[in-house]
């Protein structure tokens, strides 16, 4: 089984609909699962951390994969195919401890941060019938999967980065339908899916959004009615300690009989002394907070409820760990291609070495230049051009690819050239064995070769986490 993992921080910048993503999304030869993970979609400004959600760059991403994906030799892109989840998405947002909900399909809900309080309170007048769960909503109240009509539209429209924010796009002014199994049987997923399989090589199985996070997960179309036991948690992790401008989002998945767990994450940035331990701080609470429901008369009694019970774990993002050294002497050394000194003053691997951070986790040999911090529509590193009160970020690999387990092999670990950001895009290509459900296990080889405010540096350093009254 084959699966490609790409990890992309995109500024703050919503794409173009003539972006080309193929130079990091890699299709031929190609894969059984890809798994995109996208950092700051949309601006991390006071508005799209406090306010109402920006759904629309997310919109125009998927456009973007699903073209891509089913342009592939021998399959047409003209057609969007529905993609039904087989069993109901359940979603656990940490900033609510112990607290389950199972999503109604929707797509795209979105609750503004003012809303909060109201919707913490018992929620009586939902338009869709709700299984008798624990339900409350957090900041980071929005689901999305293959159910809904209106992202399959191929006559979707796209607007340029200038008007995006225009009359009919205002957050305030937005409007959307909540599609359900319940409320309408399922019958356009299923009927679509069988009359146009042969026209989509890849189904959207599962994704989700919190802030600039964003996270989604496709699939063969002949794999679609053997992922299982969908779920999502979220954990935030960016101002006051839990909105969700950093945190991560965290999708469990059942293959066959083998359990899988993708995380995606934006860390804390700063490249000052001990920015590096708050990171550390940072992973240790996303593993601590992450949490898997289960749900009893699923069939999945067992299933994992923490990132570490899963069978194949995979975690990406920009991880922010930067370089230990000064801007001129990383730089030379970047321009030597002098990796292995690079990586010997590397946060993320010191942390690891002495044991602070992602103990027993592994990650490919890096055989690449950093991936932060460029300036715009360039080769060069931002420090380069360095202009009164600007910052100098020293190079650094910010966006990174790990893994935990056994039954992964890592067969490639890329840094893609795209210069639609100032981040470097990533991707790694895996071999996995899946357990099937006769006990054989499978195991396919593959050879694959806008100012921004970052809102949490405005903060004091804070030397413990303190919990908040949320939980």
């Amino acid at each position: 089984m084959c699966i490609i993992i790409t990890t992309w921080n995109v500024a703050g910048k919503s794409p173009p609909s003539y972006l080309n993503l193929e130079d990091w999304l890699p299709t031929s030869p190609p894969a059984d699962i890809y798994v995109l993970g996208f950092q700051e979609i949309v601006p991390l400004n006071a508005g799209n951390v406090l306010g109402t959600e920006d759904n629309e760059p997310a919109r125009k991403w998927l456009a973007l994969i699903r073209k891509t994906l089913n342009s592939l030799p021998g399959t047409s892109g003209g057609f969007h195919t529905p993609s039904p989840i087989p069993d109901p998405l359940v979603e656990l947002d940490a900033d609510f401890e112990g607290s389950t909900r199972q999503e109604a399909s929707s797509f795209f809900h979105r609750r503004s941060f003012q809303s909060l309080s109201r919707s913490m309170r018992m929620d009586n007048d939902m338009a869709m019938p709700q299984p008798r769960l624990d339900c409350r909503f957090s900041v980071c109240d929005r689901v999305i999967f293959g159910h809904r009509p209106s992202d399959y539209d191929p006559n979707f429209r796209w607007g340029s980065s200038d008007d995006e924010n225009g009359p009919g796009d205002s957050p305030s002014n937005a409007q959307y339908t909540e599609y359900s199994p319940m409320s309408y049987g399922g019958s356009f997923a299923l009927e679509g899916s069988n009359r146009h399989m042969a026209h989509s090589r890849y189904c959207l199985v599962a994704s989700k959004q919190m802030v600039g996070i964003f996270l989604t997960v496709w699939v063969k179309s002949d794999l679609r009615d053997y992922v299982r036991n969908l779920k999502v948690s979220c954990v935030g992790r960016g101002l006051m300690g839990y909105l969700g401008n950093k945190g991560s989002i965290s999708i469990s998945m059942f293959l066959h009989r083998t359990s899988f767990c993708f995380v995606c994450s934006h860390l804390t940035s700063g490249q000052k002394e001990g920015d590096e331990l708050r990171r550390n701080s940072d992973v240790m609470e996303i593993l601590r907070k992450t949490r898997f429901p289960r749900v009893h008369g699923m069939g999945y009694d067992n299933s994992p409820q923490t990132i570490l019970e899963h069978d194949r774990i995979i975690w990406l993002g920009d991880l922010n760990y930067r370089i230990a050294l000064s801007y001129r002497c990383a730089k030379a050394l970047v321009e030597m291609r002098n990796w292995k000194s690079l990586l010997e003053n590397d946060q993320l691997r010191i942390e690891q070495r002495r044991g602070r951070v992602f103990e027993g986790w592994n990650e490919g040999k890096i055989h690449f230049p950093p991936t932060y911090k460029f300036s715009n529509n360039s080769d060069r590193y931002a420090g380069e051009d360095r202009r009164p009160k600007k910052k100098r970020r020293t190079p650094a690999w910010c966006d990174r690819i790990l893994w935990y387990g056994r039954g992964l092999y890592q067969i490639s670990y890329v840094r893609g050239e795209s210069k639609f950001s100032d981040h470097r895009p990533v991707y790694s290509a895996f071999s996995a064995e899946v357990e099937s459900t006769s006990h054989n296990r499978i195991r396919k080889s593959m050879s694959c070769s806008s100012a921004r405010v970052e809102v949490e540096e405005l903060l004091p350093v804070s030397h413990g986490y303190t919990e908040l009254s949320f939980f």
